[in-house]
């Protein structure tokens, strides 16, 4: 390996690390300011600019816990049935801690589960514009971290599959000698 290979690879665990604290924060955000407004109806968070742009209305709403699918399907008692934060904040724990590995196959599984998280960002985003009729900075940003952190992903992926074909062209040829 060489070290511009090894400091890609580092580039983009610091890029996937960072993205997923941020986004880490955002989840943590996103449950406080939901379950302070459950507690006190009269809240304003710092994320609610006017009547539209507001994700205190979007996450109090009956698609912020269990994406609005968990209560429906498993009743609205249901441990699932938790605010969409809780799952971010999971989520976003396991991405990081996935990040650090160089495995192939942690990468792979790493990248499956951030697409998975950008399928669901564009359900929430068409709940968010259409059904809603609403704009949540909160959000959106969240959407764009899940986005940049599926092409950091897949750029690591070609850097750890570029390493594993050298590795193999080396090890074919100090056999064939």
């Amino acid at each position: 390996m060489s070290t511009a290979t090894g400091n890609c690879k580092c580039s983009y665990t610091v890029g996937l690390v960072g993205l997923s604290a941020f986004g880490f924060l955002l989840s943590l955000y996103t449950s406080y300011v939901e379950l302070r407004a459950e507690q006190d109806r009269s809240y304003q968070a710092l994320c609610d600019i006017s009547e539209r742009i507001s994700c205190t209305k979007v996450f109090t709403s009956s698609y912020g816990r269990g994406f609005g699918i968990a209560g429906k399907v498993f009743g609205e008692a249901s441990a699932l049935n938790v605010p969409n934060g809780f799952y971010g904040i999971f989520y976003y724990f396991l991405v990081a801690a996935c990040s650090f590995s160089d495995h192939l196959r942690i990468a792979r599984l790493n990248s499956y589960l951030i697409l998975l998280s950008n399928g669901l960002s564009l359900y929430l985003a068409y709940l968010l514009y259409f059904v809603l009729e609403d704009l949540c900075i909160v959000c959106v940003t969240t959407y764009a971290v899940n986005l940049i952190s599926l092409i950091l992903a897949l750029q690591k992926i070609q850097i750890l599959v570029r390493e594993e074909q050298v590795m193999r062209a080396i090890n074919v040829a100090k056999k064939s000698k």
